[in-house]
């Protein structure tokens, strides 16, 4: 679950949250031993939620926000190749079963098959102590961040940022919606995702019009991501035609879905949101 600023926090508190999602991540990995599938997964979105938050203090200072920025990059990278393995064979069995065709099922086996194998060769416990290494790192850089006298313009500033960036991508996305540009869409919006749900109780009406269609633009392009990744490990694969037809079939109709929202999220002019996110975080702080 996202940290959101409490009832008596000010705008100052963003950082206080970026801390708690930084302690999430910790307490994730504490628990490899236990269940290493669930702890990868959750140290990563609170890696991922550390990382958003943080962004909006990015015009505080930029050579210390760019300083928290990489050392969560760092975070979140070495747990990807664990949490990559664990969610290509959650798919690739998922396909398997709802899979009616004789001819694709074959390549969709033997992929979930492989997905299996890589999963296992993943060495987390050294994922997970360079993980926490990279926390660490981000703990201390973030100390040098110093706390805005103008929070609520810093604040709406970042968040600006961010839509404006989101924006961008779906412009590269509309004129060609492959994996690479739609998982770049991705991102940004599920920064404008955290980022809305940390400042629930300060959000302007510009953010809270868009943030339940962001919940699920990102699940969509979530599900688009890991079949794109999956319709690339088929194409490795012998007589594997059919079952990547069936992928890539799915994943157009969900490159359709998620532009169709993410214009409803992303469509205005940037201009126009940071100037009703100025106004509207200057009240709440």
């Amino acid at each position: 679950m996202t940290e959101k600023l409490r009832n008596e926090d000010d705008l100052t508190g963003v950082t206080r949250l970026v801390r708690l999602e930084i302690a999430n991540a910790r307490r994730a990995l504490d628990g490899m031993g236990e269940d290493p599938l669930l702890a990868v997964h959750e140290a990563r979105k609170s890696i991922k939620r550390a990382r958003s938050i943080a962004r909006l203090l990015r015009e505080s200072d930029r050579e210390v926000a760019s300083l928290v920025n990489a050392a969560a990059r760092r975070a979140g990278h070495v747990l990807a190749e664990a949490r990559d393995a664990d969610s290509l064979e959650q798919l690739a069995r998922a396909m398997v079963r709802d899979c009616d065709d004789d001819v694709a099922r074959p390549a969709l086996s033997e992929l979930a098959a492989q997905a299996r194998a890589d999963r296992e060769r993943v060495d987390r416990e050294t994922a997970a102590r360079q993980a926490a290494r990279a926390l660490d790192e981000m703990d201390r850089a973030l100390a040098g961040l110093p706390t805005p006298d103008d929070a609520p313009d810093v604040v709406a500033r970042g968040m600006a940022r961010t839509y404006r960036r989101a924006a961008k991508r779906l412009g590269k996305a509309q004129s060609v919606p492959d994996g690479e540009r739609l998982h770049e869409l991705r991102k940004r919006a599920q920064d404008w995702r955290y980022q809305a749900i940390a400042l629930k109780r300060a959000w302007p009406d510009e953010v809270a019009r868009r943030k339940s269609q962001t919940d699920a633009l990102v699940d969509l392009l979530g599900l688009h991501h890991d079949l794109s990744r999956l319709a690339r490990r088929l194409d490795d694969l012998a007589d594997a035609d059919a079952a990547i037809e069936r992928v890539e079939a799915r994943c157009e109709a969900l490159a359709a879905q998620a532009l169709e929202r993410a214009e409803a999220v992303f469509g205005d002019r940037p201009k126009k949101v940071k100037k009703a996110l100025k106004s509207g975080f200057q009240d709440a702080g």
